[in-house]
């Protein structure tokens, strides 16, 4: 792509609430025009392939596709492309790769390269939190919830959590919501109908978009659908009678091994390169999509992690806000670098990406606190964003120089602080249906889809107006969530202890230990809870004003 270096800045222009420019987002013709590769680069790659004897290329936009035999793609790319087997699953796929250095200004991944595909799922949580926690005097944080959601988190307990009241969206406003699958996750049409009648919501339906040849699995005994089926139950829970797409991407990425993940074909990294490839090709898409996966940052190569946030960063520009959990690690669970030897905490990618909102977790309804298994931190790849300075300082001053000092070798302070925002994750759990059967689930997988909702909601008030999407909402947050979000200010998260807060289970031996790692809650942004979690009807107020 060319014009990188504008897409922040650009971003900023049209996101900032007050700017002259405000909500004028760029169509899909526009946003093409600006940063597709040169005439130049394009040039000088066909060449090249040309001349290696590489016939049948496409140029798409910012991606060139081309087809080749093995020995072909050895020697064009001087890798060892090879058959990798494991649990029945075959893939071809190098270690390693090398392209000429006339070339390296004009092409920024090769993919597939060093990626391994695994089919395992990302399972919900549905444990309850590690800790205990002492719940400080917050008023800011108490809502009045009827005594059921004590015990059982419901779409009636979310509308009142959240104060979003008897808000009743108008499924002709335009408001449209997305949600993402991978790993051969497909949300069952049965559970989420059995989910609308036994709460009370009239019959919807919803549409499946499948990318990258991807699995449509509606068998319930082949157990992948747990992450689909929540993500689809809270979106039509909250945001009934809404239209909603779910998206489903085959395929696995680029990983880099580590205790988690220590060999090729353990990935369970999610295909991010073609499903944000699909988005950007497509004029008409939901005006907030949710993504309810994430990976250890340093398992994803540095080059596939900013290029796949670049392309978050141009459906920003197109009014779409991308939504990410930030994940169920806490401060981490291996908590070791790819070279197995240098103790770190884990930042989750894309919840680092600046051009998205992550949501962490919180847990309790009266008040909420942080949830103990809330991921949050900083980014190693990314560095700060401007909009983020004033609110990690205004942190920074909360954290003792001595803990600065003693976590400076694990984290990287000067980067990108995640999560943005936060919702309810876990104890009490949500209710939901799995195959057919009432089950409790959780984790920042459900605040996500929720905090989805919420902008659906948002998004249908500003149409119903005569008023643009919403977009890119960071710079929203943060000059305003301390006036329209819930501030929380007691709990903690916690990690790097040699046990994986999002399964409950011990790491493998030799995992990174960092006795006493946390996050604390704190007022205004922590990277445990960010600036809080929703209020509707302040955000609804806020949103209409300008």
């Amino acid at each position: 792509m060319q014009n990188v270096d504008q897409l922040e800045s650009k971003l900023l222009d049209l996101s900032t609430p007050g700017g002259e420019n405000y909500g004028q987002w760029l169509s899909h013709d526009e946003v093409k025009a600006t940063f597709s590769p040169s005439k130049e680069a394009v040039s000088s790659v066909t060449k090249w392939l040309k001349s290696s004897g590489v016939k049948n290329y496409k140029v798409n936009g910012a991606f060139i596709d081309f087809a080749i035999d093995v020995p072909g793609a050895n020697s064009l790319l001087g890798g060892d492309y090879q058959y990798y087997v494991k649990d029945g699953q075959t893939k071809l796929r190098t270690l390693s790769y090398s392209i000429p250095n006339s070339l390296a200004e004009h092409i920024q991944y090769v993919d597939p390269s060093t990626n391994f595909g695994a089919t395992s799922a990302f399972t919900p949580i549905s444990r309850p939190s590690r800790t205990t926690v002492t719940k400080r005097n917050n008023a800011a944080s108490k809502s009045s919830v009827d005594a059921s959601c004590q015990t059982s988190i419901t779409p009636s307990c979310l509308k009142q959590l959240y104060n979003i009241g008897d808000y009743t969206p108008d499924a002709e406003s335009g408001s449209t919501i997305g949600f993402s699958s991978f790993l051969n996750q497909s949300a069952l049409f049965s559970d989420v109908f059995q989910f609308e009648e036994k709460f009370g919501i009239p019959k919807q339906n919803f549409t499946k978009v499948l990318i990258n040849n991807p699995v449509n699995d509606q068998n319930p005994a082949s157990k992948n659908y747990g992450e689909a089926d929540l993500d689809a139950e809270n979106i039509v829970g909250i945001a009934h009678p809404l239209p909603f797409t779910e998206y489903l991407t085959g395929g696995s990425p680029p990983f880099v091994p580590n205790i988690d993940q220590p060999t090729a074909a353990d990935n369970q990294n999610e295909p991010y390169l073609p499903y944000f490839r699909y988005l950007l090709t497509q004029k008409d898409l939901p005006a907030v999509i949710s993504t309810s996966y994430g990976d250890e940052e340093d398992g994803v190569p540095r080059e596939y992690a900013t290029l796949t946030c670049n392309l978050i960063g141009l459906l920003g520009l197109r009014g779409i806000t991308v939504i990410f959990s930030s994940g169920d690690l806490g401060v981490g669970a291996g908590c070791l670098a790819p070279d197995y030897k240098t103790v770190e905490f884990n930042a989750i990618f894309p919840a680092t990406c600046p051009y998205l909102t992550s949501v962490g977790g919180t847990v309790d309804v009266t008040p909420e606190i942080a949830w103990d298994g809330s991921s949050g931190g900083f980014s190693k790849y990314f560095a700060r964003p401007s909009y983020q300075n004033q609110a990690v300082k205004t942190y920074m001053k909360t954290v003792s120089d001595k803990t600065k000092k003693y976590y400076a070798p694990y984290t990287n302070w000067n980067g990108r602080g995640f999560p943005d925002v936060s919702g309810h994750s876990a104890s009490p759990g949500y209710e939901v249906i799995y195959a057919g059967k009432q089950a409790r689930s959780g984790g920042t997988s459900a605040a996500a889809p929720v905090w989805a909702g919420i902008v659906g909601l948002l998004n249908d008030a500003r149409f119903r107006a005569g008023k643009g999407s919403l977009g890119w909402l960071n710079p929203l947050i943060y000059k305003y969530g301390p006036k329209v979000l819930t501030d929380i200010t007691g709990g903690y998260s916690i990690g790097c202890d040699g046990n994986n807060t999002q399964t409950g289970q011990p790491e493998p031996a030799g995992s990174g230990i960092v006795p006493g790692a946390r996050w604390n809650a704190t007022a205004g942004w922590d990277p445990v809870t960010g600036y809080g979690s929703p209020d509707f009807g302040k955000l609804k107020d806020l949103v209409l004003s300008f």
